[in-house]
């Protein structure tokens, strides 16, 4: 068949109209990262992803409605089949180019509609995640909970698909976990998982700041500077979603620029013990906090300066500070009483 087009756009409208999504509609119902691969797998056999074609997970995320968890799942699913390949910059291309090619992937190259499930499982998950995140994190230092699917999609009004997915991403995080018979269960946090987190930290979050610091741009790090500044000139004036965000930035958003996605899955899985640091906040205030963001802002000033070990030595020493004052507010929740959670959170 002889195709005449009059424009790139056209050329790909043509040829998502070609992708075959019988094969994927029939898995609807299969993990999200199952689905986004068997798309991006069709758009390179077919083309639309050409040679050399830059894939990153940010991009396919917005594309599919969901988070970058099922999007890095799928994208190693692609390396493991050879489809795709590491290089030497951010992200992975397409095997068989010669240089890397830099473009928007559309819609229309892979093939998506804005009606898919995925997308619309997308906006019910991110309608509960904050509060179902928040309900977790607070039973956390109390015991251990487990939490019942079909409970808690009747709680929020969503199908336990929409839970399940939730349920992924914090387990990617460390949040919760799968007992022996395949039960959701989150806790026991005691201070032995704590010393052990944080000694885990210790050896890859330095790392991760050295590989990330030439990668992170003056603009982006000035951004993460003055909020860092401007939240330690008034640290009890701070919410604990606040002091959550400011934690976020240097343990999460920093380091995850550097290109060894191993490496960022495991600080990831080690950062359970924040969540302590968030519901000790709302608890007791955000004063305590006030030698942390101090802290914060000499790492990111020596960031700033270039100084990329001393940087480095700087978050090595707050974490060893922190370990110390996480420890501390773990083992005063013993003489708090423990919240009233709800019922998708069953005490074993």
């Amino acid at each position: 068949m002889r195709l005449t087009v009059r424009s790139v756009k056209e050329y790909f409208v043509i040829m998502s109209e070609l992708i075959d999504t019988s094969v994927i509609n029939q898995h609807q119902n299969a993990p999200g990262y199952s689905i986004i691969f068997q798309y991006l797998e069709q758009a390179i056999r077919l083309g639309t992803l050409p040679p050399g074609c830059v894939i990153t997970e940010d991009p396919i995320a917005r594309l599919f409605g969901t988070s970058r968890t099922p999007v890095r799942k799928a994208i190693l699913e692609l390396h493991n089949a050879n489809l795709v390949e590491r290089f030497e910059g951010r992200g992975y291309i397409v095997r068989g180019g010669v240089e890397p090619i830099r473009k928007a992937i559309t819609s229309e190259m892979l093939g998506v509609k804005p009606t898919m499930g995925l997308a619309k499982t997308k906006i019910s998950a991110d309608r509960i995640s904050a509060e179902f995140e928040t309900s977790l994190e607070s039973a956390l230092p109390f015991g251990v909970y487990r939490v019942r699917e079909q409970s808690a999609a009747d709680y929020f009004g969503v199908s336990r698909t929409v839970i399940r997915e939730l349920l992924s991403r914090f387990q990617d995080r460390g949040l919760v976990q799968k007992n022996i018979k395949s039960h959701w269960v989150i806790g026991p946090l005691t201070a032995r998982d704590i010393e052990h987190y944080f000694a885990i930290r210790c050896s890859l979050e330095p790392l991760a700041l050295r590989e990330s610091a030439p990668l992170i741009s003056s603009k982006e790090l000035d951004g993460y500077l003055q909020h860092a500044q401007d939240k330690a000139d008034k640290p009890c004036d701070l919410t604990s979603d606040e002091i959550a965000s400011l934690e976020y930035d240097l343990h999460v958003r920093i380091l995850s620029h550097t290109p060894n996605w191993h490496l960022t899955r495991m600080i990831n899985q080690c950062q359970v013990a924040l969540s302590i640091n968030k519901v000790f906040s709302e608890i007791i205030g955000t004063r305590p906090f006030s030698l942390s963001l101090t802290e914060h802002c000499i790492i990111l000033e020596f960031m700033k300066r270039n100084s990329i070990n001393a940087a480095s030595d700087a978050l090595l020493e707050h974490l060893k500070l922190s370990a110390d004052r996480t420890r501390e507010r773990l083992m005063a929740f013993s003489v708090f009483p423990a919240p009233k959670l709800p019922p998708y959170l069953y005490p074993m």
